[in-house]
């Protein structure tokens, strides 16, 4: 898991576009010819051992798109499809292209045509795809099938509603963390919140509500949290930040620093996002616990943060409230 995290963050970035979702994000440009040009000449373009397929522009139609891949182009001029290079040299392109490719619109998903792409006939279903627009594109299913996997890897170890790493991903990171501390004067910290009465949130206002507060929480976390913190939804409402104290002067200054991080969270969740009416916003329960020096424990840490934040959950004076925030 530890080389798949690593593979992912650096091709994921930020999750919404951290594969790509829509075949406009993975075309590339395509040579683009005159159906009545040679073959002779169109044999020019494809000694190119870069390009793939030619689209072919039908000059009486020219809403008409057709395509020529490489194969196809290769079976024609060994005499595969009937005549060979002998008589294809002095004819048209048009001859040889295939006026039935796949075309798709750019804003199509990702998925969607990886799925039609190879549902196609079995002489056909790695063909090129084009993809309609004022300039013409194409896309290889070799770059489709590849992003088809990198979002679905991203999406088993993400949560989909706010794109936040998930409760095993940030589970790992924690125990890497904890090893990288063992032997060091480095301290862990693990920050755990919950939205207070969000049960009487969805009540009252609608599931669909709670979702925009969760995604909404979760884009203030990601986005205002310090360098070096990781963030992840581990619950229905719920979410943690972790990070690594690298230099404290002793225990109590760690646990100083880590109660710090602890009210900042707090303190960055505290206002209405626009859009969200004061009154609608909820408060946080929280806790925080930060290990000894050099010797982390990633379930110990995570048991204890979860103990603690029961503990708010149920006496309300331990529920953490930012200054000026009445809900």
């Amino acid at each position: 898991m530890t080389l798949l995290t690593q593979r992912l963050s650096g091709a994921v970035g930020e999750y919404r576009v951290s594969a790509a979702t829509t075949v406009a994000d993975l075309a590339h440009a395509v040579e683009v010819v005159d159906a009545a040009l040679p073959v002779a000449q169109l044999e020019v373009v494809f000694r190119n051992a870069q390009v793939a397929s030619v689209a072919v522009r039908d000059t009486q139609d020219p809403r008409r798109i057709g395509l020529v891949t490489r194969p196809r182009f290769t079976a024609a001029m060994t005499g595969r499809l009937g005549f060979g290079r002998a008589v294809y040299s002095r004819r048209p392109t048009t001859e040889i292209t295939d006026w039935a490719p796949m075309v798709v619109e750019p804003a199509t998903p990702v998925s969607e045509v990886a799925v039609r792409a190879m549902a196609r006939l079995d002489d056909r279903r790695y063909d090129d795809v084009l993809v309609a627009n004022d300039v013409w594109r194409i896309v290889t299913t070799a770059d489709l099938v590849r992003s088809l996997s990198t979002l679905l890897a991203v999406r088993s170890l993400h949560d989909a509603l706010t794109g936040l790493p998930h409760r095993s991903m940030i589970l790992h990171s924690l125990g890497r963390r904890c090893t990288s501390a063992l032997g060091t004067d480095a301290r862990v910290v693990v920050v755990l919140v919950d939205v207070a009465g969000f049960a009487r949130l969805n009540a009252a206002h609608g599931q669909q509500f709670g979702d925009v507060v969760l995604t909404a929480l979760a884009a203030r976390l990601r986005g205002g949290v310090t360098a070096g913190c990781e963030v992840a939804r581990t619950a229905g409402d719920e979410f943690a930040v972790i990070a690594t104290i690298q230099a404290a002067a002793s225990q109590e200054h760690a646990n100083s620093l880590a109660e710090g991080l602890r009210r900042d969270i707090v303190t960055l969740a505290a206002a209405a996002p626009k859009g969200i009416a004061p009154a609608g916003w909820p408060s946080l329960h929280s806790a925080v616990v930060c290990s000894a020096a050099g010797s982390a424990n990633a379930d110990e840490l995570f048991r204890g943060v979860q103990a603690r934040l029961r503990q708010a959950k149920e006496g309300r004076a331990l529920v953490q409230r930012p200054p000026g925030n009445p809900n």
